[in-house]
């Protein structure tokens, strides 16, 4: 099955969540993630393409792994761990852990 990301300038938000950096549908194979609460101009702060472009990198993969099957992760450095707010999403890496990445590689397989 195809995968669809759709970014989107908007800021997004769920049930029960007070904001979103993004959403996924696994069974559909579709995710959108925002930019919106990634730019440092959000908070007041000066622009900065790289540290944007990273920011959206982590959220695409995370997103995206959901719609592979993948839930969260409790590794602090997985892609796939959960950003309740956007220091979580600067500390963590851009890349599954190894748990995560094997999931992920049966997932594909399927």
């Amino acid at each position: 099955m195809e995968r669809v990301l759709g970014v989107v300038a908007l800021d997004l938000y769920a049930a029960d969540l007070n904001f979103v950096f993004g959403e996924a549908d696994s069974r559909e194979g579709v995710a959108v993630v925002s930019v919106a609460r990634l730019k440092p101009e959000f908070y007041g702060l000066p622009p900065d393409d790289a540290l944007l472009h990273l920011r959206l990198l982590k959220e695409a993969v995370h997103e995206l792994g959901h719609t592979y099957g993948l839930g969260h992760c409790p590794d602090l450095t997985c892609v796939m761990h959960f950003s309740n707010e956007l220091k979580e999403t600067d500390q963590k890496g851009e890349s599954f852990c190894p748990e995560c990445a094997l999931l992920w590689t049966v997932a594909r397989a399927l």
